[in-house]
């Protein structure tokens, strides 16, 4: 009968993987393109403000120029999330090259019985590099992330503009030059959203969009012309900076804290 009783052996449990989890560092790279489209707005003075509505008249030069600047855009980023059941909050800061340079022109020629004219505008901007730090809130579908950030930006903008008339008149040839720049560091706010997923435990793979906006910037332009007649004083550009960012990205993600 006892040869008959059951063996007793011992079988070990069977190990359960943890669950995966958002919570914890990360660091990464990323790469993608920018875009934007900006106007600069010109306030011009004359020596007579009465003689205005004959300047306009003549459309020598433009109320104002827009013009489209896309190229690539890379740089890397840090940041932190703690998940709570399917929620992750979380903060990130990165910093990007741009090259968004952007130019346009206008050029108008005007001839009468007293001389001929021609004035060239040009305006110029670029973004040398943009930084952000944001918050971010998502929704883990286990290892994917979905998520909407937004917070503060800032980077190094420089912006130029000339005005060139030529032509000759009853004084004889006459030529000029106005220009204006300003460069420096300006901050505003920056609202995008993206998708994230986890390679593995430690490595993830997102791609993402942002809209940033480094508000308004003035500068003035003034010079000189040859003609003894002229009575451009000059003008006051305004200029908004804002654009559109997508990219992806790869982030290595620490053990969690």
């Amino acid at each position: 009968m006892a040869a008959d009783l059951p063996s007793r052996q011992y079988v070990a449990p069977v190990a359960v993987p943890p669950a995966f989890t958002w919570t914890g560092f990360y660091v990464g790279a990323n790469a993608g393109y920018v875009w934007s489209e900006n106007r600069s707005r010109y306030s011009y003075a004359l020596t007579n403000p009465a003689d205005f509505a004959d300047f306009n008249a003549l459309a020598l030069v433009p109320q104002s120029l827009g013009r489209n600047g896309n190229g690539f855009v890379g740089g890397g980023q840090i940041g932190y999330n703690y998940q709570i059941d399917r929620f992750v909050l979380g903060a990130e800061a990165d910093i990007q090259y741009l090259d968004g340079r952007q130019q346009s022109s206008w050029s108008r020629t005007l001839s009468d019985a007293v001389g001929t004219a021609t004035v060239t505008t040009t305006a110029r901007s670029s973004i040398d590099w943009l930084g952000t730090v944001r918050a971010r809130a998502g929704y883990a579908f286990d290892r994917t992330l979905v998520y909407a950030t937004g917070g503060l930006a800032y980077g190094r903008t420089k912006d130029a503009s000339s005005i060139i008339p030529t032509g000759s008149d009853d004084d004889g040839p006459f030529q000029g030059l106005w220009t204006g720049r300003k460069a420096g560091t300006r901050a505003g706010w920056t609202l995008g959203g993206g998708v994230e997923y986890a390679i593995t435990d430690n490595l993830t793979l997102k791609g993402e969009y942002l809209y940033y906006d480094l508000g308004r910037t003035k500068y003035v332009l003034s010079g000189f012309s040859t003609d003894p007649d002229d009575e451009f004083l000059g003008a006051t550009v305004r200029r908004k900076t804002s654009g559109s960012i997508v990219r992806a990205g790869l982030n290595w993600k620490f053990s969690t804290f």
